[in-house]
């Protein structure tokens, strides 16, 4: 078995990329929060559903559920724009890369930990 690209790890690496793109958007968020008429933009998260589809995937007759989406930015303006009609606010970008953060750090963790796991199996339980 190619434990690399069963379901949890391939799940969980369509994620991490998905939040190093987010991370990447609100970004360029917070370095735009002065340029007049700039509106915020973020990420659709994934649909779980189309997911799970995925990984019921496990049989050549089951029905594919075909590659994923590329993630593409969408505006996401932070309410009512300021005198120069940017709709940026730095503290609700703040916020959402705290959270982007935090969900990088327990997708990254869990991988790790499930490699570890796949390791000590190897190695026989040592």
């Amino acid at each position: 078995m190619d434990f690399p690209k069963s379901s949890l790890f391939t799940g969980l690496a369509s994620r991490l990329q998905y939040l190093a793109a987010r991370t990447s958007i609100l970004a360029e968020n917070v370095a735009n929060a002065d340029t007049p008429g700039y509106v915020a933009r973020d990420l659709k998260a994934p649909e779980f559903g189309k997911r799970l589809a995925v990984m019921r995937a496990s049989d050549p007759r089951h029905l594919q559920a075909g590659t994923a989406p590329a993630h593409k930015p969408h505006a996401a303006p932070d309410g009512e724009a300021s005198l120069s009609g940017n709709k940026v606010s730095i503290e609700t970008q703040m916020m959402k890369l705290s959270e982007a953060r935090m969900d990088y750090q327990l997708a990254s963790t869990v991988y790790r930990k499930g490699i570890d796991l796949i390791r000590m199996a190897a190695r026989g339980g040592r």
